[in-house]
């Protein structure tokens, strides 16, 4: 038994333990015997929302400590205390209750107001201005103070020394940048953030047009100026293969349409709370086809990623000894069977991406995981008990990324 494979035992109990036990609520339609049925304004509207978030924390909370706590504490060095941990789960947990809270009122509105068709405006809205806030709202829910932040603006290392005097951390991305406008990529911002959990690994964030690369601050330590490269390269040519914007779209259309979709089911709706829960029994039941389904689009860009920036002129060694290093920082699987990453890795593994073939169009990079952090957007109750961020706050807005 290793971390990675304890991590992925424990996501497939919680997932599987969620899926179930809302395909028996969704067929006996217990929501609409237990809360409100009325399409009038009360606030009992207010304090059923608030108490299924609170069922919905209380049915987690048993996952959220093994992968965030015990399965850490037994695998991984430097141990956290139990306070620490407490401390940083229920910040991450306010934060998404509160945000739920606000969902599921304004697709309630918004569904009382226009039917359907107005709850899946609501929840397109949401997704996007989760998308376009997706850094702040990674920082509201964890402690993941900036580092170092940077503008393609500037070229000059000392300009960009960012925060508290960090010249090193300024000096290093310079050189890296160097190397990636070399194989012919544009500099994008970047921001470097501080973190706690070593499976942190930034991503990019923003809407089209407008994106930021994240970087994690423990990649700095480990990586050379050649490997941080290509770790940039890879992310700035997703944004430039339109490889990210086409992951971002395919998120929201499954996020939304599956949102609707549920609402369609029998006993559901949107014009109650009895039928939101009922709609949103049915979208955790979507929410898993997308799991079974979505990871395959996530790891065929990647592999197309992986192609172009072989092509660029980065030498094969540095690119499996960056892959190697990224990966011992995450759950430290460099192997695994075919069988088990179709189903369950949208990232594929080291030894996988060596001997795949990389003569591809990137489709949509990212896809898997977008989607579970948009589904925020509807009260999503997978987004943070897959195995990659149970437990892990830091992880529940900034999936791990590739």
């Amino acid at each position: 038994m290793t971390y990675a494979r304890a991590r992925l035992l424990l996501g497939i109990t919680g997932v599987g333990s969620v899926v179930l036990l809302s395909g028996s609520l969704l067929v006996s339609q217990v929501p609409l015997k237990v809360l409100p049925d009325a399409q009038r304004w009360s606030v009992a509207d207010f304090t059923a929302m608030l108490s299924l978030f609170g069922c919905l924390v209380a049915v987690q909370f048993p996952l959220d400590l093994m992968g965030g706590f015990v399965l850490p504490n037994r695998w991984r060095p430097n141990p956290m205390a139990f306070g620490s941990f407490l401390m940083r789960w229920l910040r991450g947990v306010a934060v998404q209750g509160a945000l739920f809270l606000f969902a599921s009122l304004l697709i309630l509105f918004m569904g009382r107001w226009l039917g359907i068709a107005g709850a899946a405006l609501a929840v397109a809205s949401i997704a996007i201005v989760l998308i376009a806030s997706q850094l702040w709202l990674a920082k509201l829910v964890a402690t993941l103070p900036t580092r170092w932040a940077g503008s393609p603006d500037t070229d000059s290392a000392s300009d960009r020394v960012g925060f508290a005097g960090h010249a090193k951390t300024a000096s290093l991305i310079d050189q890296s940048l160097s190397l990636t406008s070399r194989w012919g990529w544009k500099r994008r911002p970047i921001v470097v953030l501080h973190h706690h959990d070593a499976g942190f690994t930034g991503g990019v964030v923003g809407l089209p047009g407008m994106e930021t690369v994240v970087l994690p601050s423990e990649s700095l330590h480990r990586l050379a100026p050649e490997e941080l490269a290509v770790t940039i390269a890879r992310r700035l040519e997703a944004i430039r293969s339109g490889s990210r914007t086409r992951g971002l779209a395919l998120a929201i259309l499954w996020v939304t349409a599956g949102f609707a979709l549920s609402a369609l089911l029998p006993g559901a709706g949107v014009t109650s709370v009895g039928q939101l829960a009922m709609t949103g029994l049915g979208f955790t039941l979507w929410t898993f086809l997308g799991l079974l389904t979505l990871p395959t689009l996530s790891r065929q860009a990647s592999y197309a990623i992986d192609g172009k920036v072989l092509k660029s002129g980065v030498s094969s060694e540095t690119f499996q000894q960056t892959l190697k290093t990224l990966d011992a920082l995450q759950d430290d699987e460099p192997r695994r069977s075919a069988l088990i990453e179709t189903i369950f890795h949208p990232v594929p593994s080291v030894d996988n991406r060596r001997a795949a073939s990389t003569d591809q169009l990137p489709v949509a990079w990212h896809a898997a995981r977008m989607t579970l952090f948009v589904s925020w957007a509807c009260m999503g109750m997978l987004v943070r008990v897959v195995h990659c961020n149970v437990g892990r706050p830091e992880l529940w807005v900034m999936l791990p990324a590739d």
